[in-house]
C-alpha cells in the first residue's frame, strides 16, 4: 500500500505485505516522463498486542487514551490490566470482613472477591466505552504488581506496555516505584505517561 502525502506529493510511505514500512521520494524525469522511487526502510517496530495498566485513577485514564491511540494506529489488540495486591489490606478493613467464626483466611478471600468484583465492573465500563473503536479486553491479576505485569506481558505476547506515573520530584521527573521496577525487569518496551 502506498500513501502519498497531499502536501508533499513527492513523498510517500509504502507498507509492504510483511508490514515493513518504507519512506521514499518520487522523482520524475522530465525528459523521459517516468517516475522512479527511492525507498528507505525505516524498520518500525510492529505492535500487535499492547498492555495498559489501569487502577481507576485519572492518570490511568490518560494512559488508556494514549494506548487506544497507539492501538488504532497499529491496528493492534489492547489489554487493560489491573493488579490487586493480595497482601496489602489494612487491618481495619479486614476486621469488617471478619465473620463470626473469625476465620482470617476466609475473610481475606471475601475481601479479595469484593475488590475483584469492583475492579471488573470498572474495567467493563471502560470496555463498553471504547469497544466499538478497537479490539479491547481486560485482565484482573492478583499479586505483586510488578511481577504480575511482567509475567502477563511475557506469557501473553505483549509487544508494548503503557503505564501511568504520577510521582514527580524537583525539576527532573522521577518515575513511580512500580513503573521503575517494570522498566528495570522487562525486555518489553515501556511507554510511561506522566501527569
Amino acid at each position: 500500500m502506498i500513501q502519498v502525502n497531499p502536501l508533499h506529493p513527492y513523498l510517500f510511505i509504502k507498507t509492504l505485505l510483511n508490514n515493513d514500512i518504507y519512506i521514499g521520494v518520487m522523482i520524475q524525469n522530465p525528459l523521459e516522463g517516468n517516475i522512479s522511487d527511492s525507498l528507505v526502510n525505516l524498520n518500525f517496530p510492529s505492535y500487535k498486542k499492547i498492555l495498559v495498566t489501569h487502577d481507576g485513577s485519572e492518570m490511568s485514564n490518560n494512559a488508556l487514551l494514549h494506548a487506544i491511540l497507539l492501538t488504532k494506529i497499529a491496528n493492534a489488540e489492547l489489554v487493560i490490566v489491573n493488579v490487586i495486591e493480595e497482601d496489602v489490606v489494612p487491618p481495619s478493613t479486614l476486621l469488617s470482613f471478619l465473620g463470626k467464626e473469625g476465620d482470617l483466611n476466609k475473610s481475606k478471600e471475601e475481601l479479595r472477591n469484593k475488590l475483584e468484583g469492583a475492579v471488573k465492573k470498572m474495567l467493563e465500563e471502560k470496555i463498553k466505552e471504547y469497544k466499538d473503536h478497537i479490539n479491547l479486553s481486560y485482565k484482573v491479576l492478583v499479586g505483586e504488581p510488578t511481577d504480575e505485569i511482567i509475567k502477563y506481558a511475557e506469557e501473553s505476547g505483549i509487544d508494548l506496555i503503557v503505564m501511568a506515573s504520577r510521582k514527580i520530584t524537583s525539576i527532573v521527573r522521577a518515575i513511580g516505584s512500580t513503573v521503575r521496577k517494570v522498566i528495570d525487569n522487562t525486555r518489553k518496551p515501556v511507554l510511561v505517561i506522566h501527569e
